[in-house]
C-alpha cells in the first residue's frame, strides 16, 4: 500500500476542445428547457446530447463515471471503496477490453462521440471537472453499462447478503450516498407500462403509456431529450446520466415503456476449499486452483491525499469468487461479460417495425427488464425479456448450488422465442407493472405458466398496480384518451390485494371488541375509500398501518396490525398532534427548499414513494412517477406525444429557471406538448447553440 498526494492526471484541455470541432449538431432548448437535438450524424447527435446533459447535470455524470472506473473512492472517501471493488469483482473492464472492438464501428462511433461532447462540456468548464473523472472514451461509455444492467435484476441485493445476511446492503440510487453501498433500504425501482390496440381505443389510435419509476436524482434519474439526425435516428424520450441514447420512449412507428423484472439470474456456488490450501478447490473431483489478480483501490483522506492499497480478487470456473468469514463463494449471473447492452439499445432506437423490434431483442444483450410495446401499424405487446441461463433440470436453482460438479455452470442462455411475451390479445390491451408476466392482458391471450421451466425463476408476483390496472382495463368495451389518462393517475389500492383483504378482515374484528384504547383511530380507518388523494384524512394513517405490508422489501419488519396500528398512532400524535392530517399534509414533493402536497402513494398508479424526514415527520417523494409520457398514433399511423417530468430539465442547477419549471404539471398531473417537428419547435425555442459555441 502506498501514499500519493495527487493521483489524478492533469487533461490536456486543448485537445478535448479540438477533439470536440467536427461534430455538425445543434441543440434548441424549448420553453421547458428540453434539448432537442438536431445532428448531420447519429455520432454528433450523441455528442450533442452529452453536452445538453452535461450543462444540466455534470457532478451525476461525473459520478457514474467515477463508478464505473472503480475511482470513486478516490473522490468520495472510504465509504466508496466497496463500490470500486465489486466493479473488479464483477471484471467490468476485462470485459470491455476484451470485447469492445468487436463492436459496430457505428457504436463504437456513437460511444466516442458521446465521450467528446462529455469532454467537451468538462474543457469549457475544468472548475467542474473532478479528479479522474476527465477525459472519458468510448470504453466508459459502454461500461456503465456493463455495470449497471444487473443491478435492476437485483445482482447488487445478492452480493450483499452474501457478504451480511443479517444486515444486507444494496447500491445507493440516489441522495449523498448515491452509487455507494449501504444498509439503507432504496426507493422502490417499479414502473409501469400500458398499450391499448386500435380495436379498443374509443377512435381507432393506439395509445402508449411510459411511466418507468425511479429514484427523482441521481445516477439513474431520468433526463428528457429530442434525438434527431439526418442518418435517420429519430427518437423522443428519457435517458439516464452517462447515456448516449433514448433508453425508453417513441419514434415515429414504435415505441416502449420498461419496467423492472426479477427473474432469478444469479447463480452462488459454495466451494469445497483444499484443508490444506485455500486457494484450491474441488471441481468434478479434482482440485483446481483459484486464479489471482490484484485490484488497486484508491481512497481519498483528506484534500488531494490519497491512500492507494491492492485488494486480492479470485475467480473460479464458475465465475469470480468470495472468500467469507461463513464459507467460499463462486458467483454467475446473467450478462456477465456481455459489453452488447448499449448496441442493443441502439438498434431499438431504429428500428421501425414490429418486426425489427424483436429482432433487436434477439441479441438477448441487456439481461433482463420489461418491454411495453406499440406501434404505428397498431401492434402491442408485453415481452417478459430476460437473459435466461440454460440450466440443468432437477436443482433448485434460488438456493445455494454444489460448488463441485461442471454440469451446473451453465455456458450459455435460452434463446429470446423461450420468454414470456403477449402479442396482440384479444382485449386488445396489454400491460406489466412490476407483476408476474403470466398476467399481462384483460381475458385470454396471456402466456401459459405451464410451457416455461422452473429453471427460469419466473417470477409470480402481483402488485397493486397490477391488480388495479387489471380492474380498470376491463370496465369498459373502449378506452378514450381521458379515460387512459385517468387509469394511470389512479390514487386507490385495490380490493383484491392481500393486504387490503387481510386489512379490512382484521378492521372488522377489532372493531367488534368490547373495549379498544384505539376506537378514534379505527374509526378513522374505517371510514378509509383506500384512495390516496391530497384532501384524504384516513390515508396517512392506514398507509402507516400498512407499510410493511404494502412494500414487499418491508416484510421482514412486519408486527401483527395491532402493533403497526399503534405505532401509527403514536407516530401521527407526536409529529401532526391528531390521528387524520390530510394525505397532502403528510405526503409532499419537494424540490430545494419549497414542499408541495402531493396526490399518490407507494404501489398505487400515481406511483409516490417517500422517505420520512426525521424533523417534521412528512414523508418526502424521492422515486417513482418521475418521467411521463402518453404517446398516441393516429388512424392514418401520425404520432403525436405529451409528457411530464417530477422537476425539470434542469436536474441540479439550482439557478436554472428549469430546475423546478414543472413542478406544478407534475403535481397537478398534467403534461406539456412534445414538439416532434421543427416546424412544432421553432416558435417554443428559448435558446439555439451549438456546443463548440453554447453562448
Amino acid at each position: 500500500m502506498q501514499f500519493l498526494a495527487n493521483l489524478a492526471p492533469s487533461p490536456d484541455w486543448q485537445a478535448l476542445i479540438a477533439a470536440g470541432q467536427n461534430y455538425q449538431v445543434t441543440v434548441y432548448r424549448d420553453d421547458y428547457g428540453v434539448p432537442h437535438i438536431y445532428g448531420k450524424t447519429d455520432a454528433a447527435t450523441a455528442f450533442g446530447l452529452a453536452y445538453a446533459h452535461a450543462e444540466d447535470d455534470f457532478a451525476t455524470q461525473q459520478e457514474v463515471v467515477l463508478a464505473t472506473r472503480g475511482k470513486l473512492a478516490a473522490v468520495k472517501g472510504a465509504d466508496a471503496a466497496v463500490t470500486d471493488y465489486l466493479v473488479g469483482l464483477m471484471g467490468v473492464w476485462e470485459a470491455v477490453d476484451a470485447g469492445y472492438d468487436s463492436l459496430k464501428p457505428s457504436t463504437r462511433r456513437i460511444a466516442d462521440a458521446y465521450a467528446d461532447g462529455y469532454n467537451l462540456y468538462a474543457a469549457q468548464n475544468p472548475d467542474k471537472a473532478l479528479p479522474f473523472a476527465v477525459p472519458i472514451s468510448g470504453k466508459d461509455v459502454v461500461a456503465g453499462f456493463v455495470f449497471k444492467t444487473p443491478f435492476f435484476y437485483g445482482f447488487d441485493e445478492t452480493v450483499g447478503e452474501l457478504f451480511d445476511g443479517s444486515e444486507p446492503r444494496q447500491l445507493a440510487v440516489h441522495g449523498e450516498e448515491a452509487l455507494t453501498f449501504t444498509a439503507e433500504p432504496q426507493p422502490e425501482v417499479g414502473s409501469q407500462g400500458v398499450a391499448i390496440a386500435p380495436s379498443r381505443s374509443s377512435d381507432g389510435h393506439t395509445r402508449l403509456l411510459v411511466n418507468s419509476h425511479q429514484p427523482l436524482t441521481g445516477p439513474v434519474a431520468w433526463y428528457e431529450a429530442r434525438l434527431k439526425s439526418e442518418e435517420g435516428w429519430d427518437m423522443a424520450g428519457a435517458t439516464f446520466p452517462g447515456s448516449p441514447l433514448i433508453l425508453h420512449g417513441h419514434n415515429a412507428h414504435l415505441g416502449w415503456s420498461n419496467t423492472v423484472n426479477r427473474p432469478d439470474l444469479i447463480d452462488i456456488y459454495q466451494l469445497v476449499i483444499d484443508p490444506d490450501d485455500d486457494n484450491r478447490y474441488r471441481l468434478d473431483g479434482r482440485w483446481h486452483t483459484l486464479e489471482q489478480r490484484d485490484l488497486p483501490v484508491t481512497v481519498s483522506l483528506w484534500r488531494s491525499l490519497r491512500w492507494t492499497f491492492n485488494e486480492t480478487l479470485y475467480t473460479a470456473e464458475h465465475g469470480p469468487v468470495l472468500k467469507l468469514p461463513h464459507g467460499v463463494y463462486a458467483l454467475r449471473w446473467a450478462g456477465m461479460g456481455e459489453v452488447g447492452a448499449m448496441e442493443q439499445m441502439l438498434a431499438l432506437n431504429h428500428a421501425r417495425s414490429m418486426a425489427e423490434f424483436e429482432t433487436a431483442m434477439t441479441m438477448l444483450a441487456q439481461p433482463s427488464i420489461n418491454y411495453v410495446y406499440a406501434d404505428a401499424k397498431g401492434n402491442i405487446a408485453h415481452y417478459y425479456n430476460a437473459a435466461f441461463p440454460r440450466r440443468a433440470p432437477g436443482w433448485d436453482w434460488q438456493a445455494d448450488l454444489p460448488g463441485d460438479r461442471s454440469d451446473l455452470i451453465w455456458q450459455d442462455y435460452l434463446p429470446f422465442s423461450a420468454v414470456p411475451v403477449t402479442r396482440n390479445p384479444p382485449s386488445g390491451v396489454v400491460f406489466n407493472a412490476n407483476n408476474t408476466p403470466f398476467v399481462a392482458t384483460v381475458g385470454p391471450g396471456h402466456p401459459d405458466p405451464e410451457v416455461f421451466s422452473d429453471t427460469m425463476g419466473i417470477e409470480t408476483r402481483m402488485t397493486n398496480r397490477a391488480y388495479r390496472l387489471q380492474r380498470l382495463l376491463a370496465v369498459s368495451n373502449t378506452i378514450s384518451e381521458d379515460q387512459f389518462r385517468a387509469i394511470k393517475y389512479d390514487l386507490a389500492y385495490d380490493e383484491a390485494l392481500p393486504a387490503i383483504v387481510a386489512f379490512r378482515g382484521w378492521l372488522a374484528e377489532t372493531a367488534l371488541r368490547d373495549s379498544s384504547e384505539y376506537q378514534q383511530a379505527l374509526s378513522v380507518l374505517g371510514a378509509w375509500d383506500l384512495q390516496t388523494n391530497i384532501d384524504n384524512r384516513s390515508a396517512a394513517l392506514a398507509y402507516l398501518t400498512l407499510a410493511t405490508r404494502l412494500d414487499h422489501r418491508k416484510t421482514a419488519q412486519q408486527q401483527p396490525l395491532d402493533e403497526e396500528l399503534a405505532g401509527a398512532v403514536a407516530y401521527l400524535k407526536r409529529h401532526f398532534g391528531r390521528l387524520d392530517p390530510a394525505w397532502g399534509e403528510f405526503y409532499r414533493h419537494q424540490r430545494g427548499d419549497q414542499q408541495w402536497p402531493i396526490d399518490g402513494g407507494p404501489d398505487v398508479l400515481r406511483a409516490v414513494y417517500g422517505e420520512q424526514a426525521p424533523d417534521s415527520g412528512r414523508h418526502i417523494n424521492v422515486a417513482g412517477d418521475s418521467y411521463i409520457m402518453f404517446v398516441d398514433w393516429d388512424e392514418n399511423g401520425r404520432v403525436s406525444s405529451t409528457s411530464s417530468h417530477s422537476f425539470g430539465s434542469a436536474t441540479l442547477d439550482e439557478s436554472s429557471v428549469h430546475y423546478d419549471d414543472q413542478v406544478n404539471l407534475f403535481i397537478g398531473m398534467q403534461e406539456k406538448p412534445v414538439y416532434l417537428s421543427l416546424d412544432e419547435l421553432m416558435p417554443h425555442v428559448t435558446r439555439q447553440y451549438t456546443p463548440q459555441n453554447p453562448n
